[in-house]
């Protein structure tokens, strides 16, 4: 699937702030939904082309923001989309997957997720798309699309702390 953006934000919501429209998706990491989708010692997906990107010192939380794709491999537009995967690396090995679940099945939301948890000054980032037979994408990189190419150059930006 074509088409994942993403950007690294130091800004933060309130907790449990959740917007949901046809194009915008915006979760908090610390409420009940994202906690249930979130699992812990997941192998990273071959492939996973990870921006890397230090943390000031103290910072706890990011905010990581991407497209959903809205075209698959071929360019068809979805019909299928089910959820999209964040997985955060951490230099101890640990890696972390969240499943966002869509709201539209032929995707293009700008999805927001705040308050996800760092415990360490260095992560990895990468994020994938899955249909409902619960095929995954290549992989993408939040920096540049990675194997899910992207129109729009992502940015990170660390310097907020919480």
């Amino acid at each position: 699937m074509r088409g994942l953006v993403a950007v690294l934000i130091g800004t933060a919501c309130t907790l449990g702030c959740q917007t949901v429209s046809q194009h915008v998706l915006e979760k908090s990491a610390q409420t009940d939904e994202l906690r249930k989708e979130t699992e812990t010692g997941v192998p990273l997906p071959p492939g996973c082309p990870v921006l890397r990107t230090a943390l000031p010192p103290g910072k706890k939380t990011i905010t990581l923001s991407y497209r959903e794709p809205s075209v698959d491999q071929q360019g068809m537009p979805l019909k299928d989309l089910a959820y999209t995967t964040i997985y955060l690396r951490f230099p101890q090995g640990e890696t972390k997957a969240i499943r966002v679940w869509t709201n539209d099945a032929s995707g293009g939301a700008l999805v927001t997720v705040r308050d996800i948890p760092v415990p360490a000054q260095e992560v990895g980032l990468c994020v994938t798309a899955s249909n409902w037979a619960r095929k995954e994408s290549p992989p993408g990189s939040v920096a540049d699309g990675g194997g899910s190419p992207s129109s729009q150059p992502a940015r990170a930006d660390t310097s907020s702390t919480r």
